[in-house]
């Protein structure tokens, strides 16, 4: 260990002697809305990279993850092959002890399974680096340890396209890992050109959105479309209902057409709600009340009601994205309080085979336990918390029936054809010379521009 590590441990292990804790196991949050404060740093068991990489946080302490393009904060994850564009990365540990972590990137299969790549086939540079910036929080009643890093930098350069993941641990042990993030690195070398229209179906016509499409690639570039290119098209980063795998109707020497009927229509859904946490001082206009004490802010939303059934109505929002900040003090990241947001849905009776969730962003697009809510028979609504980092968040209410794969974001939100949409193409090839999965293109359309 350098001697600049060991001052580094030896700082943090002072200054926790005289900060408290207050964590989320540290995080629990307990019967009377407030935040446990115990001061004892969380233990968990061992994490071994799993078979199928998410975007997931290993430790109940670990909060408010963040991977955008450098200054881009409402970026997606995602840069270009052989660029000088750069990642930032952020995450948060509730607590007021210092921990040294390292971090690898692992180059995945479409399919977010780890590939078969060794190390230096799809990086240049040592794939166990340390996470060096790290800085307490101040001002703040959760104290927390905010982490950071840019990336690729001049320890690890990427040198191949696809899917990503950075995975971070405890310093020397790689199998005690902390969380993973997703992220994708892009050639940028096919081009789509979307259609956005109303469904071949009349019956849809007004609830859904039908996406067709062409590829143009340069001759040669493609060997075998049919087999070795593989399509992922989501919408507004749902991981739960993409369409998948389209093979394409007609192929022309640098043209692919992609024209279904049924197979590549999604819901239009409805625009995003909102919350702002800019402010812990004054209400915003979708909190009812907001209370402090010296263990937690506490927020309570206005009951959201149900929206089946109401007309479309337009207004911006940032397609489930959220963004940190505070109006409060100066720096986001480091004087940021942390706030338990409770979300109230009126519903007569609760649903007899699956469960409602609060999703968006913040739940890294996944329909997650974490967000379950809870039917309350004496106020006949659905009732869920979140510990959200100050900021600006979108986020809906999706039904996940215990028979379905997919949520239903229609269930609670409505879904109309004018919805603001975001779709994502992603394409991929399997290179036969390669033995791993290219990343042609990762592309955004907005549904309106097809309007």
């Amino acid at each position: 260990m350098t001697i600049s590590k060991i001052i580094i441990l030896f700082a943090g292990l002072i200054l926790s002697s005289f900060s408290c804790s207050i964590g989320r196991s540290n995080s629990t949050i307990n019967k009377e809305n407030t935040i446990s404060t115990s001061t004892v740093h969380p233990t968990s068991s061992p994490i071994a990279l799993p078979d199928y990489i998410h975007s997931k946080a290993y430790r109940d302490d670990i909060s408010s993850v963040l991977l955008f393009k450098k200054n881009l904060d409402l970026s997606d994850p995602v840069i270009k092959l052989n660029s000088n564009e750069v990642f930032e990365f952020h995450f948060d540990v509730l607590d007021s002890y210092f921990e040294t972590f390292q971090y690898k990137l692992i180059h995945c299969n479409e399919d977010w399974s780890p590939s078969d790549l060794d190390d230096m086939e799809y990086i240049d540079g040592f794939n166990d680096n340390y996470i060096e910036e790290f800085k307490q929080s101040y001002n703040t009643i959760q104290q927390y340890v905010h982490y950071e890093l840019e990336f690729p930098n001049e320890n690890i350069r990427i040198i191949k396209s696809g899917n990503y993941a950075i995975a971070v641990y405890k310093e020397n042990e790689p199998e005690n890992i902390i969380l993973t993030h997703r992220f994708y690195v892009t050639e940028n070398n096919v081009q789509v050109v979307p259609d956005v229209k109303y469904p071949t179906n009349l019956d849809d016509k007004y609830y859904k959105q039908e996406i067709d499409f062409n590829i143009l690639f340069a001759p040669n570039l493609i060997i075998n479309p049919f087999s070795n290119l593989k399509v992922v098209i989501e919408q507004n980063h749902r991981t739960d209902n993409p369409c998948k795998y389209l093979k394409p109707n007609y192929a022309k020497q640098d043209e692919l057409i992609f024209n279904y009927d049924e197979e590549n229509v999604f819901e239009g859904g409805n625009e995003y709600r909102h919350i702002d946490l800019t402010t812990v001082r004054n209400k915003t206009d979708r909190i009812a009340r907001i209370e402090s004490s010296d263990k937690s802010y506490i927020a309570h939303l206005i009951p959201d009601n149900k929206r089946t059934f109401q007309k479309y109505l337009e207004y911006q929002d940032i397609n489930g994205r959220f963004l940190v900040k505070t109006i409060d003090q100066t720096d986001n990241h480091l004087e940021s309080e942390y706030v338990l947001v409770h979300f109230t849905v009126p519903y007569r009776d609760p649903f007899s085979q699956g469960d409602l969730y609060i999703y968006g962003g913040f739940t890294n697009w996944e329909i997650d336990p974490n967000y379950k809510m809870n039917y309350n028979y004496s106020t006949r609504c659905y009732e869920g918390t979140a510990y959200l980092k100050q900021g600006y968040y979108n986020y809906s209410y999706i039904y996940k029936s215990d028979k379905q794969p997919a949520g239903e974001l229609s269930k609670i939100e409505g879904t109309h054809f004018d919805t603001e949409n975001e779709y994502t193409f992603k394409i991929y090839y399997a290179d036969p010379s390669d033995f791993y999965d290219r990343l042609l293109l990762y592309y955004i359309v907005n549904s309106r521009d097809g309007f």
